[in-house]
């Protein structure tokens, strides 16, 4: 994990993630970000992008604003997993292997600490951070440079590239069923 910023609810936090065995013996909201990640994506086999959805969620307002069926799965990750939703200033970069190698980047949702995303090499090469001159100071051509939205995933998946840009709602193009 790499993380710029402060969670405020590491308390909630700690405590959740408790109640499922881990041990917090590190006391750093680092430590906490990647039991939730690990609990909500490996132990309860959320996809990816429904665990982003449950630390960083859209506000009340902005679901009741959605139209179609995906209010309804915002409201029931966000209601059953409140205690993982991560508040205060933040970027995270999450890498992930139990299963694809996979690399993650999310900020929080009113966007208080920086994160960019950048590609070169025809794409083949991704790069996550807090400033646009870090990318440009490794002297590869960069072909494009992004910021994602606020609260909105960006996914990388070996073999596979960029999955998710950040720019757009983590549900579109993708059907999630739960049983």
């Amino acid at each position: 994990i790499v993380h710029n910023g402060e969670i405020t609810s590491y308390g909630t936090n700690k405590r959740y993630v408790e109640m499922f065995g881990y041990q917090c013996t590190l006391m750093t909201d680092s430590e906490v970000v990647c039991y939730i990640m690990d609990l909500l994506t490996r132990k309860h086999k959320l996809p990816l992008e429904v665990a982003c959805m449950a630390v960083a969620p859209m506000y009340h307002e902005e679901i009741d604003a959605i139209d179609g069926g995906s209010a309804e799965l915002w409201r029931m990750v966000r209601e059953t997993y409140r205690p993982a939703m991560l508040n205060g200033p933040f970027s995270i970069c999450v890498g992930m292997n139990d299963g694809p190698e996979v690399l993650m980047g999310l900020t929080d949702r009113k966007k208080l600490r920086p994160l960019i995303a950048a590609t070169a090499r025809g794409g083949k090469t991704v790069y996550l951070s807090s400033e646009e001159c870090a990318v440009r100071v490794l002297g590869e051509e960069v072909d494009e440079v992004w910021a994602p939205r606020a609260g909105n995933p960006i996914i990388i998946e070996k073999g596979l590239g960029l999955v998710r840009t950040g720019e757009t709602d983590p549900l579109e193009g993708r059907e999630i069923a739960f049983a």
